[in-house]
């Protein structure tokens, strides 16, 4: 992909991404919650760079007036995120149209004067950065689950080494005490059971994380499609799986997933194209391995609690 492929691939990406990053109250008084920031996204998308593109591909150098935030918006977080999603949208397809001198129209703006389409485009993809960061310092000063790849942080490969390597003994610890029955109850209809979850884990560490791993480290930005488990568990019951066989070779596929991981020289900056995430590091797709991990881990946890107090 080109420079400028990947650049629409990264601002297509922050809509979906938006809606991982929910979360309703601020952490402390005084500062901004999830949805100021993502008013703020909206602000900057809706009413700034989607009209101001149009009017740079329209007009000769226009010149654009200063805008001020939008006053006494009520809107709640799912109103506010579709807004922002279909704002980025409409950038997105414009930008895709583009011809090669397009992206070198120019229009002004209050705060940078002159600044091409290209620019605007960089800047914006920087701008999404800050404020996912921002959210995710939200999310973890309210003690929710991460979402580091969401925010496109990356954790170092020592960190993630050490946040990888216990997770089978924590899988293990988590459902000690349940017998194959209860391993097999759903806390509720549609929902998991304890068994499902583990064969899940067993499933993307196998067939996604550590085969994408590899292909981001041997070859020139790979493209993946966002997984989705829908297919996987019409495969068959799932609930019949035995938690200690997928377990065992969860652990083994982990351990390989860990040499792997310690063997990296520089690879650990070479990158894929994630349909979900859009431009992606080796150690960014690394850091949604852990958090994917305590996320199930939770889920296991929860599960095995509603199972042992049901008897």
């Amino acid at each position: 992909m080109t420079e400028r492929e990947l650049l629409t691939a990264a601002l297509a990406a922050a809509g979906p991404m938006l809606k991982e990053l929910d979360a309703a109250t601020a952490p402390a008084p005084g500062e901004w919650a999830v949805i100021d920031v993502v008013r703020h996204l909206v602000e900057g998308d809706r009413d700034k760079f989607l009209p101001r593109l149009r009017r740079m591909l329209a007009e000769t150098q226009p010149v654009f007036a200063k805008v001020e935030p939008t006053a006494g918006d009520a809107s709640d977080l799912p109103t506010l995120v579709a807004a922002y999603a279909s704002a980025r949208e409409q950038v997105v397809k414009i930008l895709s149209r583009l011809e090669p001198a397009d992206w070198s129209r120019t229009g002004v703006t209050p705060s940078r004067g002159p600044l091409s389409i290209d620019a605007y485009a960089l800047s914006t993809r920087k701008h999404d950065t800050e404020h996912l960061r921002q959210i995710q310092a939200i999310r973890a000063a309210l003690g929710l689950r991460p979402k580091r790849c969401e925010a496109r942080l990356a954790l170092t490969i020592a960190e993630l080494t050490e946040a990888l390597a216990p997770a089978a003994d924590h899988l293990a610890a988590a459902v000690v005490g349940l017998d194959e029955p209860q391993r097999r109850r759903r806390p509720a209809p549609g929902e998991w059971c304890v068994n499902e979850v583990m064969a899940h884990l067993l499933h993307v560490e196998t067939e996604l994380f550590l085969p994408r791993l590899r292909r981001m480290a041997t070859e020139d930005g790979p493209t993946f499609v966002a997984f989705t488990p829908e297919a996987w568990t019409r495969e068959r019951d799932h609930g019949m799986d035995s938690f200690a066989g997928s377990l065992e070779a969860f652990a083994r596929a982990r351990a390989e997933t860990l040499v792997f991981l310690r063997a990296l020289p520089a690879a650990g900056e070479r990158s894929g194209v994630s349909s979900f995430f859009g431009p992606i590091s080796l150690r960014q797709y690394a850091t949604h391995i852990a958090d994917h991990d305590i996320e199930h881990l939770r889920q296991i946890q929860a599960c095995a609690r509603a199972a042992a107090t049901r008897g």
